[in-house]
């Protein structure tokens, strides 16, 4: 881990203003398929008013999504948030870290603040999960040379993103089902899209969003006039075996006949 933490600082040191710049993208790499991709994450709950429309709405078109969450909401009190978690997790979404409190960490003016907030959302969140996590992403997007240092410390990687359609900020859907469809007609790789479960106008958006892409494969599979790759959604249990150790994913297929821990094994893979 030391090594890991030298490296990055001797990278700030020579890049400079570059390391202010935003995280790379593809947020998840290459399309796996060769096709258009795109994979649904969603920030800053669980919410017992939203959550559970956007998780009927995923399981109505069989969708398993990231739910980055906050620790605050997750273990603030709300009696009715265990038993939410613990759905989301039943029904194939992964679970990750999105700090305790939802700062910016390259404004809060004590490292240790930043710190804090990073490490309590993780045992906030697997407190009441009950399981190991390693996927974070950070609010904002948020990108400075504290950031980097704090993740290399904790072998964390921001899990970033490709689409934002900002629903958090002017929280209208049609604005947001705009945004996300003209995007996907037009791309020819994977797409991390970000979305917000405590948003209304994400619980509207999101079926319809989902509607346009079946409207759409359907469409491009009867073109006459030239092959049209379909637009596949990356599965996040899917997309968390692809970072696995080569050779892994076998032995975890033959493990989850045997035990029990598969799905934590699964949600704890950095991306």
């Amino acid at each position: 881990m030391e090594v890991v933490r030298l490296a990055i600082l001797v990278l700030l040191a020579l890049g400079g203003v570059a390391w202010a710049k935003g995280w790379p993208t593809p947020a998840a790499g290459e399309s796996a398929s060769g096709d258009p991709e795109i994979l649904f994450t969603f920030d800053d709950g669980p919410s017992p008013t939203t959550t559970p429309k956007i998780l009927d709405t995923l399981a109505k078109y069989k969708i398993h999504a990231v739910f980055f969450m906050v620790g605050e909401m997750v273990d603030g009190g709300n009696k009715k948030v265990p038993a939410l978690v613990q759905r989301i997790l039943r029904e194939g979404h992964v679970i990750a870290n999105h700090t305790e409190h939802h700062k910016d960490l390259c404004r809060v003016k004590a490292d240790e603040t930043a710190a804090a907030d990073i490490d309590d959302g993780r045992a906030a969140i697997e407190k009441v999960s009950g399981l190991s996590l390693a996927w974070f992403r950070t609010p904002y997007g948020a990108r400075c040379k504290r950031v980097e240092e704090l993740l290399a410390e904790r072998g964390l990687t921001h899990f970033h993103w490709d689409l934002d359609p900002q629903e958090w900020k002017h929280n209208d859907p049609q604005k947001a089902f705009d945004y996300v469809t003209g995007s996907l007609a037009r791309t020819h790789n994977r797409n991390v899209l970000l979305m917000h479960d405590i948003k209304t106008a994400t619980v509207k958006a999101l079926p319809e969003i989902l509607e346009w892409i079946v409207a759409e494969n359907k469409r491009r599979a009867e073109s006459t006039q030239r092959p049209i790759r379909p637009i596949r959604i990356v599965q996040a249990p899917m997309y968390a075996a692809e970072q696995l150790p080569k050779g892994f994913a076998a032995w975890a297929v033959d493990a989850k006949a045997r035990l029990t821990g598969f799905r934590g094994a699964i949600a704890s893979v950095l991306p």
